[in-house]
């Protein structure tokens, strides 16, 4: 096996690329299917030389979580910029549920890392809710109804994500409710009766 022997040539191997590594082997394989071992296969290399760049595999779980916050976040402040109102929300909830539905296993180290206590998880994850609820602000929202309504909406669409990804519904169903989920929220956003918070 290569994990076997230590690679003595070819090309250098820094912690972001074995990130990525790990990152794009959990979206093929699985999430749950992730282990030192296959990520130091796929880059043919001993598993104790990972250690150079991680301190483990809860470690690297946590940087592949970091790295598809970034990823998010560039695809969100993409499709937000130059756009408002129900636009931008449909903009979002689109790159937003594509990234999803195109890497399971970045998604997944989203969903899984409990990082509430972690700085720099809470900072990436600050950095992509800014597009978001800056939009939904612009709906004339005070903050507290902005945290909420980005919580629903946030949860909405990973939410139909995770059911597009465990199911054969056909695309053109999940791209019918996923407008639909939309448009619901722009409806209620713009009733200007959005509730408040208990």
């Amino acid at each position: 096996m290569s994990t076997g022997r230590t690679r003595t040539a070819g090309p250098f191997l820094d912690k972001a690329t074995l990130v990525r590594a790990a990152a794009d082997l959990a979206d093929r394989d699985g999430w749950s299917r992730l282990t030192l071992t296959r990520v130091a296969e796929s880059v043919d290399r001993h598993v104790s030389s990972l250690y150079t760049h991680v301190d483990g595999l809860d470690d690297l779980r946590r940087e592949i979580a970091l790295l598809a916050l970034d990823e998010l976040s560039e695809q969100v402040w993409r499709a937000a910029l130059g756009r408002s109102g129900g636009d931008a929300l449909g903009a979002i909830a689109a790159v937003y549920r594509d990234y999803f539905r195109s890497h399971p296993g970045r998604s997944a180290a989203i969903n899984a890392f409990t990082g509430g206590g972690d700085p720099e998880y809470r900072a990436r994850g600050a950095r992509l809710a800014e597009p978001i609820r800056a939009t939904l602000a612009g709906f004339g929202l005070d903050p507290d109804q902005v945290a909420v309504a980005h919580r629903i909406f946030t949860a909405s669409i990973r939410g139909l994500a995770l059911g597009e990804s465990r199911s054969s519904t056909d695309h053109r169903d999940a791209d019918a409710a996923l407008a639909q989920t939309v448009d619901l929220f722009v409806t209620a956003l713009d009733s200007g009766a959005w509730p408040r918070p208990h």
